[in-house]
Parts: C-alpha cells; sequence; structure tokens
C-alpha cells in the first residue's frame, strides 16, 4: 500500500488522524515521522507534526472487523460539533461519517458526508466556544448571520480583549483556525467566515473609514499622497472603497505583506489615473 501523510498538533495526534483513515489498529501500520512539530499560541508561530503511514505487508482482517471500535456510527450533531472543538485545531484532517469521497493533502480519499449549513455553523460554535473555554473566559458565541456564501459568528461576553489583540492579530488567527476546521469537513463549500469579537470588526470599520475621508480630504486638498499605515487585506480594502466614492481621488497598495499599506493619492486633473497605481485599485481591488 501507498504511504499517506497526515498532521496533527503532536505526533501522537497525528499517528490517530492515520489510523482513522486507515480505519486500522496500530499495531497494523508502520510509521515513519517526518517532522517533530513545534508547539506556537493556539497554532500561531507553531507547526504541526508530519507523520507518514502504510499498512504493514501482510493480509488484512475484513472491512468491519477492521473498523469495529474505531468509529461510531451514528449519534447527534452535537456530538459531532463537540468533537470539532476538541479536535478542529489539532489537524488538518478530520473524518466525519456519510458518503462521498474526500481527498487529504497526500491525495489519499476518505469517506464523509455533506453537512447542512446549519451544522456547520453548529460546528463553528462549538470550535468558539471550546477556545474561549482554553482562555478561561465566559461568554456566548452568536450566529449573526448565515447563507450559502457567507457565515458571520459574534463572540459577546466582558474582558474579551484578549481574543483581539493588537492590531487583531489574535482574532484574525481564530477566525482563520474557525475556517480550517470548517474546510477539513466541508471543503471549499465553506464560503465566507466572518469571526467577530463584542462588535470590534464593526467599530473597527467605523473608525477606520472616518480616517480614511480624513486623509482623502487632505490629499485632495494639498495634492500630497497620504501613505498610511501596513494594514490586513480587509482593512485596505475599507480604505479602497471608501476613497473611491470620493472623486477626483484614488488609491493603490504597495509593499509586501503583512508590511503592506495603501495609498491615497489626488488624480490628475483630466482625470487620469498616475502610471504608477494598481490597475483597478481605485475599485477596491488589492
Amino acid at each position: 500500500m501507498e504511504w499517506i501523510e497526515t498532521t496533527g498538533r503532536t505526533i501522537e495526534v497525528a499517528k490517530e488522524q492515520a489510523l482513522e483513515l486507515l480505519g486500522v489498529e496500530e499495531v497494523e501500520v508502520e510509521f515513519e515521522v517526518l517532522d517533530e512539530g513545534k508547539s506556537g499560541f493556539f497554532g500561531i508561530g507553531g507547526r504541526e507534526a508530519r507523520v507518514r503511514a502504510r499498512l504493514r505487508p501482510r493480509v488484512p482482517a475484513p472491512k468491519r472487523e477492521r473498523r469495529r471500535g474505531r468509529r461510531r456510527r451514528g449519534g447527534s450533531e452535537k456530538g459531532a460539533a463537540a468533537a470539532a472543538a476538541e479536535g478542529g485545531a489539532e489537524s488538518e484532517v478530520d473524518v466525519a461519517q456519510g458518503e462521498g469521497p474526500v481527498t487529504t493533502d497526500a491525495g489519499t480519499q476518505h469517506q464523509r458526508g455533506s453537512l447542512s449549513r446549519v451544522e456547520l455553523a453548529a460546528r463553528a460554535q462549538s470550535f468558539l466556544a471550546g477556545l474561549m473555554q482554553e482562555f478561561g473566559l465566559t461568554g456566548e458565541v452568536r450566529v449573526v448571520r448565515l447563507d450559502d456564501e457567507w457565515m458571520e459568528l459574534s463572540i459577546e461576553g466582558e474582558n474579551l480583549g484578549v481574543l483581539v489583540g493588537s492590531r487583531a492579530v489574535v482574532l484574525d488567527a481564530i477566525q482563520e483556525l474557525t475556517r480550517s476546521v470548517l474546510q477539513a469537513v466541508a471543503g471549499e463549500g465553506v464560503g465566507r467566515v466572518v469571526v467577530d469579537v463584542a462588535g470590534y470588526r464593526q467599530r473597527r470599520r467605523e473608525a477606520l473609514e472616518r480616517f480614511a475621508r480624513e486623509q482623502a480630504l487632505i490629499a485632495l486638498e494639498t495634492g500630497e499622497e497620504r501613505v498610511l499605515e501596513p494594514m490586513s487585506p480587509a482593512d485596505r480594502k475599507v480604505v479602497h472603497d471608501v476613497v473611491a466614492a470620493l472623486e477626483g481621488l484614488a488609491t493603490r497598495s504597495e509593499g509586501e505583506e503583512p508590511e503592506r499599506y495603501v495609498v491615497i493619492y489626488r488624480t490628475a486633473e483630466q482625470g487620469a489615473i498616475p502610471e504608477t497605481a494598481d490597475a483597478g485599485s481605485h475599485q477596491g481591488v488589492d
């Protein structure tokens, strides 16, 4: 049998994921550790352990016997959501029940079902609730928007600043982790996932819009370019959108991530955009 690769927070977790994929017990598998991994703060700055595994050369036991005891059939969606909260951030591989092939990053297929949008939102809620518990925080995770392409969740409570961090670095990491957990069971069909904490993103957007207008007016009056501080792609888009609505002004993005920033400038009198501008940047394209 060909080797498969799995990852996890620790070598043991990565091995367990391989056993789940193969549907056998550990004595039936040989492992090779590719990367011991590195610990980080809730996945920030860390590196997951990586192993590869394959069945030992022998006549395999009947499929039903091999998988007996390794997976539970049925169960409530609440239980599945709790499992996602406990293990979703630990590995890139998450096995769900049902039909339909899913390809891991190693190219190996396994079976899982198609979850509804409501079920995916429940998993996201459960994951965020578990993360709050790890931080020692109390609060409520609410789904504030859910449709076929967009899922927005809000964490409400007291003293939640630790979940935001400087320049929302922690909040952005939590949002990306949440999306990764959902992608593990739904692939790219997850769509846009937004996580907010106590209305921070809305307040940030309103403040950023005011700031962008102020800087745009200075650029319009003086003719001098206004170079803003490095921002996330989402914040840069806010600035692009605000300036795009103002006549006689345009924007462009410069620099490399994570130090990429926006420049606001006055367009030529005839309305032409300078050659140095990013094509379409004044339309909000970053």
